[in-house]
């Protein structure tokens, strides 16, 4: 699958609005911070696409189990310090994530 599409979709709903973003538009996210989006691309439109649901909460109950649960600041325990100080931008802007990857499945 060409993920590419996706990336640019979400780029363009998701970066403008992003506390990272430099003011000449850069992502200030590097070396050991990374945007969770960038990370976790394929995992995050597989994760879309297996859910039909007009319930954000139904995606982000599949987000937490395929893809949280692999990033390296989640907690055995399934809580994230990212998370839990609006500090995950993935988190914080997976609803426009999710509308950025539909919008690319409906055209």
């Amino acid at each position: 699958m060409d993920y590419e599409p996706y990336r640019r979709a979400i780029s363009k709903k998701v970066c403008g609005h992003c506390i990272d973003l430099a003011e000449d538009g850069r992502c200030t996210l590097t070396g050991e911070e990374r945007c969770g989006v960038e990370l976790y691309l394929e995992k995050i439109v597989d994760v879309v696409h297996s859910i039909k649901s007009t319930n954000l909460a139904d995606y982000v109950q599949a987000l937490r189990k395929q893809v949280c649960s692999s990033c390296k600041n989640q907690n055995p325990d399934g809580t994230c310090r990212l998370r839990g100080e609006a500090d995950c931008g993935l988190d914080r802007y997976f609803a426009l994530v999710v509308e950025a990857i539909e919008e690319v499945d409906t055209r």
